[in-house]
């Protein structure tokens, strides 16, 4: 049985409806970790409004190398201005100086945003999991280090496990980004030390599968969940057109809202959330 939880909210500053859930998850639920995104609309909002109201909520970086503005002005993976890549582009460019040193910069540029803010950073993971990228963790691991950043998430996920509990709901897609993103761990220095639910529900996280894996894994003591909560219907059509399609199905979603509702649980009290 999983001891401890570390339950996780990707993407807060996406939206105006995930900042809103996170807080609502946080100040009425079980949320207690929520990752920030530096480069997008509403980080702004998140600073003053959102976090300020919550109570005791840890805050992360989440690495955006895919979408929204680049804050390192001299980034060459920018088209005017604008990060326009996903995890495929980055993970096969070819790493020149130039390009390491342009992702560098625009990772330290996107932590010291958030610390500039008055924000003590608990943890780094990555939209989109691009910090799985091996030249791009090794980047991650040594700025965590610079800026005294004691965790960055590890795709810790047993295969055989996950597909035990999680496997009569997964999509192909998400079999497909375990395997790689388990591939690719290989690659980089982890420590082992926290499992992680669940890839194979990215996105649709449901509560019948997750508390019963988390009674009966006996795997990892600690395991992060990761959640994309948000209230769509607090978002504007207007705000959609600002963004790739891609994330505009993301975002309409219906399990947005199940993941928000999932922070309520009231099973979460048989264990630890740190």
């Amino acid at each position: 049985m999983v001891k401890n939880i570390i339950l996780n909210a990707d993407d807060l500053g996406f939206s105006l409806g995930v900042n809103e859930a996170i807080l609502q998850a946080n100040t009425k639920g079980f949320l207690t970790h929520a990752s920030l995104m530096s480069n997008t609309e509403y980080f702004d909002h998140a600073v003053k409004e959102i976090i300020p109201n919550c109570n005791d909520l840890k805050i992360g970086v989440h690495v955006n190398l895919t979408c929204a503005k680049a804050l390192f002005p001299q980034n060459i993976l920018a088209e005017n201005g604008l990060l326009k890549n996903d995890f495929v582009k980055l993970l096969f460019r070819r790493k020149t100086v130039k390009v390491l040193d342009s992702l560098e910069k625009e990772i330290e540029f996107q932590i010291l945003k958030i610390k500039n803010s008055g924000i003590e950073i608990s943890h780094i993971d990555g939209h989109e999991h691009v910090h799985i990228i091996p030249s791009i963790n090794k980047i991650v691991k040594k700025l965590a280090k610079k800026h005294n950043v004691n965790r960055v998430r590890e795709i810790n996920e047993d295969l055989f496990e996950s597909w035990k509990f999680n496997g009569r709901t997964s999509s192909f897609a998400n079999m497909i980004k375990l395997l790689l993103l388990k591939f690719l761990s290989i690659f980089n220095e982890n420590s082992g030390e926290i499992g992680f639910y669940s890839m194979l529900n990215t996105c649709e996280i449901n509560g019948t599968n997750l508390f019963k894996f988390l009674k009966k894994s006996s795997t990892y003591e600690t395991v992060e969940v990761m959640l994309h909560p948000a209230l769509i219907n607090l978002d504007s059509e207007d705000y959609y057109q600002t963004l790739d399609p891609r994330f505009v199905s993301f975002f309409q979603n219906s399990y947005r809202k199940s993941e928000f509702d999932l922070c309520f649980d009231e099973r979460f009290k048989d264990f630890k959330i740190l």
